[in-house]
């Protein structure tokens, strides 16, 4: 069984595609901290969680002097009951190529293995410049080369009795091997980066551009790697920034193989939020 944590700001058009992808490939439960959103992220988050025991909300005020995905991250060690937990941002779709579900995928684990660390797969805009589009995963389909060097970030999924430590992009354990998504071996650079790349069985779609009008206003969330005043909590949001990361030189639809699931979930959460009050 897998839990997903994240920390969430005004993603409420998206945080609902995102639950229900991810409840469609078999996540168990979910962890949400909700950091100061000013859109209508806690109400749909709380109607969810009120009516799906799977889904725990979290308010999460910036804490000073400390990130507070950090910190939201470290407290949801304290609440995970699963034997695997992972850390994802809500951009981010944990993708099994070769599994119905990521429980399929997480029965295959040698024993050894104390984390997996999944390669993100980039996607661009796709030219799309209009954000009124239904979802994500439908609208975004083409991607950065497969060589391109942000692809060697990864994000981890860990066995939970074993994570000691938590960065943004890394779980460290005190147990069992470091492996790829193809439980090869690798060597870590600067923390969240990998020497190699693998892309199967396992990846993370990374939909971190969008249309350049979300890109904006997605970094002018500023960054919750830092605390509210650091220098560092800032982002470009300049359209030469944009254009660095809205790569669309590789076609690829391979989440389009969990449509029908997806829209199922889709259809059952958007019931749940239209239901009663």
């Amino acid at each position: 069984m897998l839990t997903v944590g994240a920390i969430a700001k005004n993603e409420g058009k998206y945080i609902v595609e995102w639950l229900a992808y991810h409840l469609a490939i078999g996540v168990d439960r979910f962890i949400i901290f909700s950091n100061e959103s000013e859109d209508d992220q806690i109400p749909l988050l709380r109607k969810i969680a009120a009516a799906d025991a799977r889904v725990t909300v979290i308010d999460w005020p910036s804490p000073l002097n400390t990130s507070p995905q950090i910190a939201a991250y470290r407290h949801a060690l304290t609440m995970i009951s699963t034997e695997w937990v992972a850390f994802f941002d809500i951009d981010e779709y944990l993708v099994p190529t070769e599994h119905l579900t990521i429980r399929d995928y997480l029965k295959t684990v040698p024993a050894d293995v104390g984390s997996i660390h999944v390669n993100w797969r980039n996607f661009g805009s796709g030219n799309l410049i209009d954000p009124n589009y239904s979802l994500v995963t439908r609208a975004f389909m083409q991607g950065a080369p497969l060589g391109w060097s942000n692809h060697h970030h990864f994000k981890s999924i860990a066995r939970a009795a074993f994570v000691t430590d938590v960065g943004v992009h890394n779980l460290v354990s005190s147990q069992g091997r470091r492996a790829l998504s193809d439980f090869s071996e690798f060597e870590t650079i600067n923390g969240g980066m990998s020497s190699r790349v693998i892309h199967a069985p396992l990846r993370l779609h990374h939909y971190q551009s969008k249309t350049f009008a979300e890109f904006s206003a997605r970094m002018r969330r500023g960054d919750a790697n830092f605390p509210p005043g650091h220098p560092d909590r800032s982002r470009d949001e300049s359209e030469s920034r944009f254009k660095q990361i809205d790569l669309n030189d590789v076609y690829d639809n391979t989440i389009r193989r969990f449509d029908k699931a997806v829209d199922m979930e889709v259809a059952r959460l958007s019931w749940i939020l239209s239901s009663g009050s």
